[in-house]
C-alpha cells in the first residue's frame, strides 16, 4: 500500500515538471528521470499522449477570424475595462 502512494506522489511531481518545463532540454537529468518513470507507468504515459495529441489538435487548428466591426468592438470593451481598474 506505501508503494502505491509513493508511485502516485511520483507521479504528479511527473505531471507538474512536463507542464511547467515543457521547453526543457530533452537530455537533462530529470528528462531522464521521467523518461524511466513513464516506462513503468502507464497511467503517466496515457496522460502524456494525451497532451501531445491536443498540442498537436491546437497547433493545426486555424485561427478563427472576427469582422472588423466585431474587433472594434472588443478592443473598446477592453478599454473600458482598463480603464475602471
Amino acid at each position: 500500500m506505501k508503494k502505491k502512494s509513493i508511485n502516485k506522489l511520483r507521479c504528479t511531481e511527473v505531471v507538474k515538471y512536463v507542464c511547467e518545463n515543457l521547453d526543457e532540454q530533452q537530455n537533462s537529468r530529470k528528462c531522464r528521470e521521467i523518461k524511466k518513470h513513464l516506462q513503468t507507468c502507464p497511467i503517466c504515459t496515457q496522460q502524456l499522449d494525451s497532451l501531445k495529441k491536443t498540442v498537436l489538435l491546437y497547433r493545426n487548428c486555424p485561427t478563427p477570424g472576427i469582422s472588423e466591426q466585431s474587433h472594434k468592438k472588443l478592443m473598446a470593451s477592453l478599454s473600458l475595462m482598463i480603464m475602471k481598474k
